[in-house]
């Protein structure tokens, strides 16, 4: 009988030590909250035709495009819904959007029924083009959009390292 209790006793002391050195048990590590992007745009110059507008948006990339397939890499971006047309100015706002930094931002537009078919019409210029979003905070972003002066794209910088 005495040896029941000693070893009944193993498991019991074992549990209550493992319990004690948990601090949140199986729970997932904690998560950052997502941040979110405000943005406004200014357009000035004449409008194209409103066939070679298929789609109009703000899009942030966590990387330097070097063609049109890295529009493909959708979990790399934060894109806002498609923006208003013919018009002096908008504004957009982009919620959920995971902390981190994005290098190349600005208005796309989409030219053509191709799904690839999209540049850019004005680029996020200040702090050289990139800006961080923050874990729960707001990051506000403005946009010129010179329909006389339109974007090199690609960038000059991935144009020439090719």
């Amino acid at each position: 009988m005495r040896r029941l209790v000693r070893l009944s006793f193993v498991p019991v002391f074992a549990a209550v030590v493992l319990a004690a050195g948990c601090d949140h048990g199986f729970s997932p590590p904690d998560v950052a909250p997502p941040g979110r992007i405000l943005g406004t745009v200014s357009y000035t110059g004449s409008w194209p035709p409103a066939d070679s507008m298929r789609d109009l948006r703000f899009v942030a990339m966590r990387f330097m495009p070097q063609d049109t397939t890295d529009f493909l890499r959708l979990n790399e971006m934060a894109i806002s819904a498609g923006l208003r047309r013919d018009v002096a100015a908008d504004s957009f706002s982009i919620e959920g959007v995971d902390p981190g930094p994005f290098v190349y931002a600005g208005i796309a537009h989409q030219f053509d029924a191709n799904i690839l078919s999209w540049r850019p019409l004005g680029l996020v210029t200040g702090n050289g083009g990139i800006f961080i979003v923050e874990s729960g905070q707001d990051v506000h972003v403005h946009v010129d959009v010179d329909f006389g002066h339109l974007p090199v794209f690609p960038p000059p910088s991935v144009a020439r390292s090719r």
